[in-house]
């Protein structure tokens, strides 16, 4: 079976799904970190994929979430993640993060780089939490950092462009999971750079309900057109 190297998965419908099963949006939350967590042990225990970045939380979210909701998910990657944490000590899994320090707590700052520091192997595994992250977000630091440094002066290239941007040092991602397509089909913005020849996949299910059995559909729909990708050519 023909595996991508790097998934990338846009969770949708926590909250609404919470409503319509009469949970609290708190307790949704939880049984999502448990759903990915779920996803992680069993793509790095049974799969050949490198990376995995998940989207936790977008630019937009951290603007329009209660500082009530925002305080508890904060809470929440320091608390439950530990075990997920653990596996990836175990299986020597890198931990990374793609976002803007812009509007995060310093509490959980100090957390992430700690986990990053600690969760640093030399290989080519990776998990990846995208918080607070927006691809016009990244764009306009990408633009800031730019100016910063060369002041324009120098011309630009598609390596020179990829260097400024949050995944320079990871591989370009080739299938994309969005749970929740009902009503349209979108990416929101998300890594638009990296995704160029990724694969779509929209999956109806929502979350949590994304779990083993679905990812397995979503592997095998990438596996059965893997080999018809030409890149153009």
């Amino acid at each position: 079976m023909v595996y991508p190297k790097h998934i990338a998965l846009i969770p949708d419908w926590n909250r609404t799904r919470a409503k319509e099963k009469w949970f609290h949006q708190m307790v949704w939350h939880m049984e999502w970190s448990k759903t990915v967590t779920a996803i992680i042990r069993y793509l790095f225990t049974n799969t050949d994929v490198e990376v995995f970045t998940v989207w936790w939380l977008s630019t937009e979210n951290m603007k329009k979430r209660t500082p009530e909701e925002l305080d508890y998910l904060f809470d929440l990657y320091k608390t439950f993640n530990e075990g997920l944490f653990t596996f990836m000590a175990q299986n020597q899994i890198n931990f990374r993060r793609v976002w803007s320090a812009q509007w995060l707590p310093q509490h959980l700052l100090d957390f992430l780089y700690e986990r990053m520091d600690t969760l640093k192997f030399d290989n080519n595994k990776y998990v990846v939490l995208a918080i607070n992250y927006g691809w016009r977000d990244e764009l306009l630091r990408w633009v800031n950092k730019r100016l910063d440094q060369t002041g324009w002066k120098t011309p630009l290239d598609e390596d020179t462009l990829s260097d400024y941007l949050d995944f320079a040092w990871l591989p370009p991602i080739e299938f994309v999971i969005r749970t929740k397509w009902e009503l349209a089909k979108r990416l929101s913005g998300f890594m638009l750079w990296w995704i160029g020849y990724a694969q779509l996949y929209f999956t109806a299910t929502k979350c949590p309900d994304f779990r083993e059995e679905e990812l397995k559909k979503a592997l095998e729909r990438f596996d059965s057109v893997a080999d018809k990708r030409n890149f153009g050519k």
